[in-house]
């Protein structure tokens, strides 16, 4: 599902504007100017082994090891938020997953970050749908908010260069389909969830 609602949010939109959309991961990079040594180093290599077997995954990891960096990402992972290291706890009293500390991502689409980024990802699973929340700070004016649910990833964000890029996406370019089920995207009307969201934790 999740997977699905990034490709509606990364890859339904001509190229130019998918092209556009990717500068925020810039200002990512410009932030952490230098990817974390070992980022590459947890779960994320064997996370490599089991989605893309033994052969093609000592290939990458040798990679990572001579440079730090892959040559190109693979088709397989594209248009996702590929996370490297996420420590996870169980609020009992929320009933979510909840993000530990700082998140390690590998990459988002085809753009290589490896890096640990200030946020918080909430996973909750409800009898109609789950929902998942991921909030990424880069510094206290200037964060991402993303919330999927029922298909549809809603996204708000103090870059107002990002949202208009997203805003000026026509509606059917914005929309997709596979197995069966639609997918898209949306421009939140205000900040209201993600201050809310951040509001109920000590470490943001």
């Amino acid at each position: 599902g999740l997977i699905n609602a990034e490709k509606a949010l990364l890859n339904q939109v001509p190229s130019r504007d998918v092209s556009d959309a990717y500068f925020w991961l810039d200002k990512v990079e410009k932030k952490y100017s230098t990817p974390h040594p070992y980022v590459a180093k947890t779960k994320y290599e064997k996370g490599l082994v089991e989605f893309l077997g033994t052969e093609k995954s000592d290939k990458l990891i040798s990679e990572l090891n001579l440079g730090g960096q892959l040559k190109r990402v693979p088709d397989e992972l594209v248009s996702t938020f590929y996370l490297a290291d996420v420590k996870w706890i169980w609020n009992s009293t929320d009933e979510t997953f909840q993000s530990m500390g700082p998140i390690g991502i590998a990459s988002i689409g085809k753009k290589q970050l490896f890096r640990y980024v200030k946020g918080k990802i909430e996973v909750e699973k409800k009898r109609g749908a789950d929902v998942l929340r991921i909030y990424l700070e880069l510094d206290q004016g200037t964060w991402y908010f993303f919330e999927y649910k029922l298909g549809i990833m809603n996204v708000i964000s103090s870059d107002q260069e990002f949202l208009r890029i997203l805003n000026e996406v026509k509606e059917d370019k914005r929309r997709f389909e596979e197995g069966g089920k639609k997918y898209s995207y949306q421009v939140m009307l205000n900040k209201k969830k993600k201050d809310d969201f951040v509001s109920r934790f000590q470490d943001l």
